[in-house]
């Protein structure tokens, strides 16, 4: 039986959903599962120091107009590294590089790249998850 797009996509949520759950976990972070999706998909939150953070999971860079304002942090892969960053920052990023003239945010308030450039790459640099370093 084929799996349609929507069963894909889907399973993609679940299965990145899970990689940054990993990445997340031994950097003390708890992640707890909105009953109800109105834009955020986990909380990370960690007891340690009060962090806490309301997360978009995107599948690669993305920004949209709807997460203004919000106090969304977007958490996305490239290739193996993980960036967490707070939305209204990307778009301040985006902006800089001179992403927000495109058309898709111009017309439809929406701007991704599933290969961001080394610019936007160094630009976003402090928003990597790492690993905690060794004891």
């Amino acid at each position: 039986m084929a799996m349609d797009t929507k069963n894909r996509s889907a399973i993609r949520e679940v299965v990145l959903r899970n990689d940054l759950t990993n990445r997340l976990l031994p950097l003390g972070y708890n992640v707890f599962l909105p009953v109800f999706d109105l834009g955020i998909d986990l909380i990370a939150h960690r007891e340690s120091d009060g962090t806490l953070f309301l997360v978009q999971l995107k599948s690669r860079w993305s920004i949209d107009r709807k997460y203004l304002g919000r106090n969304i942090h977007v958490a996305f892969p490239d290739g193996d590294t993980w960036y967490l960053a707070p939305h209204d920052e990307m778009v301040s990023i985006a902006e800089g590089l001179g992403y927000t003239t495109s058309a898709s945010w111009q017309e439809r308030g929406q701007y991704h790249s599933a290969r961001p450039s080394a610019a936007f790459r160094k630009a976003m640099s402090g928003f990597k998850l790492q690993a905690p370093a060794e004891a």
